[in-house]
C-alpha cells in the first residue's frame, strides 16, 4: 500500500486556530469546543499546529498538549494532520514521530526558512520520511518560508521523497500555480489550496483536490465542495460568490487571523479573540465592517440560528 492511499486528502480540511485566554495562556476548554464544533459540521479532516494555529508562538509542551487534546476531542471522527514544521530537521523528526504515535493521519511540513530547493532540502524531508510511516504534506507558502519552489522543484522533491503524498499550495498566483503543478504531478498526489479559501473555486477549476484553510464558516466551504463533488459547477460557483465578501474580508493581511478568531468568538465557540504576543488589531471600524458583511449575508441566520 502506498503512503498516499492511507488518507484521502480531498475535500475540506479545517486549519485549527489556537485559542488563548486574556492572559495569553492556551485555553484548552475553548480549543476542545472549537474542534468539536468544526468536526461536527462534517469537515473531511482538520489540521492542528499550522501557521494559523500560531504554532511558532507555542512551547514544545504546549504543542504536545494541544496534540493530545485534539485527538481526545476528535475521537476518530475525522483524520487529523499535525503541523510539525521547524528550521531544525531534528525537531521536525521528533514532532513528527510524536504526532504519529498519537494517531496522526499525516504531518504537514513547510521547508526550513530560506532553504531553497537543493540537496539540503531533499535531505531534510528524507530524514523525516525515514522516521515515520505516515504521509507528508508539503506546505508551499513562500510568503512565510521565503522558499519559492517552482512546480518543477516540487515534482523533483516528490520524486526524491515518495512519502510526500500531498501539496498544500499557497504561493501566489495560486490558480496558475495550481494548473502548472497539476499538469506535471501524478494524479496520485493531492494538491489542495489554502489562503483562507479566497480563491477556492478558481483552484477547483485548475485541478485542486480541495482546500486546507481555517475560514470561520467551514459550512460554506463544505457547501461549495458538495456542489462541486456532485458535478454541479454552477451551484458551486453561486455558493462561492455568495460567501466571497466574507472570505476576502477575513483574509486581509495582518488582521485576518484576528478577524477569524473574532467570528469564532461571536459564534460562541471560543471565549476570546486574543492572539499571542499581539495587541488587538480590531478597532470599532473594523468590527463594524465585519458586522455589516455578516448581516448582508444573513450568515448567522443560515448557519447559527437554525
Amino acid at each position: 500500500m502506498s503512503t498516499s492511499s492511507r488518507m484521502n486528502f480531498a475535500g475540506i480540511n479545517n486549519i485549527m486556530i489556537t485559542p488563548f485566554t486574556e492572559t495569553e495562556k492556551v485555553d484548552y476548554d475553548s480549543l476542545c469546543n472549537v474542534i468539536d464544533k468544526i468536526v461536527s459540521k462534517g469537515v473531511h479532516a482538520i489540521t492542528i499546529l499550522g501557521v494559523a494555529g500560531e504554532a511558532h508562538k507555542l512551547s514544545d509542551q504546549e504543542r504536545s498538549e494541544i496534540t493530545v487534546k485534539a485527538f481526545e476531542t476528535v475521537a476518530g471522527r475525522c483524520p487529523i494532520i499535525v503541523g510539525t514544521s521547524s528550521n531544525s530537521t531534528k525537531e521536525v523528526v521528533s514532532a513528527s514521530c510524536f504526532a504519529e504515535r498519537h494517531g496522526a493521519a499525516a504531518v504537514m511540513i513547510a521547508p526550513p526558512k530560506g532553504l531553497q530547493f537543493g540537496p539540503q532540502l531533499i535531505e531534510h524531508y528524507s530524514e523525516v520520511a525515514k522516521s515515520i510511516s505516515i504521509p507528508i504534506v508539503l506546505q508551499d507558502y513562500a510568503e512565510v518560508t521565503m522558499v519559492d519552489l517552482s512546480p518543477q522543484n516540487m515534482l523533483d522533491l516528490l520524486r526524491s521523497v515518495p512519502q510526500i503524498a500531498a501539496i498544500k499550495l499557497e504561493t501566489p498566483p495560486t490558480p496558475l500555480r495550481m494548473s502548472e503543478t497539476r499538469q506535471i504531478v501524478n494524479d496520485d498526489i493531492a494538491i489542495v489550496g489554502g489562503n483562507g479559501g479566497v480563491l477556492f473555486f478558481d483552484e477547483l477549476l485548475k485541478g485542486a483536490n480541495g482546500t486546507m484553510n481555517g475560514f470561520a464558516y467551514s459550512e460554506a466551504l463544505l457547501e461549495i465542495w458538495n456542489h462541486w463533488n456532485n458535478d454541479n459547477q454552477k451551484s458551486a460557483e453561486k455558493s462561492y460568490f455568495w460567501i466571497l465578501p466574507l472570505l476576502t474580508f477575513e483574509f486581509q493581511p495582518k488582521i485576518g487571523l484576528a478577524i477569524r478568531k473574532e467570528i469564532l468568538r461571536q459564534r460562541g465557540w471560543i471565549k476570546t479573540a486574543v492572539l499571542r504576543g499581539v495587541s488587538s488589531y480590531l478597532n470599532s471600524e473594523i468590527l463594524s465592517d465585519l458586522s455589516n458583511i455578516m448581516k448582508n449575508l444573513s450568515i448567522e441566520d443560515k448557519y447559527d440560528n437554525n
